[in-house]
């Protein structure tokens, strides 16, 4: 009894959850940025963030 119990719980759970996600407008939406838009904000994320530095790599001995 408790086994289907548990199995109806979880799975209703599930259900709620998949509802839920289903039911928002963001999934409905799609932001479109045009090309120069793309690379205006890639210019400036780039601009902002410390230079990257290299890695290290293992040889093997």
């Amino acid at each position: 009894m408790i086994d289907y119990f548990a199995l109806a719980l979880t799975h209703g759970l599930i259900l709620v959850a998949l509802l839920r996600i289903l039911g928002r407008d963001e999934l409905d939406r799609e932001e479109v940025q045009t090309l120069a838009q793309a690379d205006a904000a890639e210019a400036e994320a780039g601009s902002s963030q410390p230079p990257k530095r290299a890695g290290r790599t293992r040889g093997r001995g």
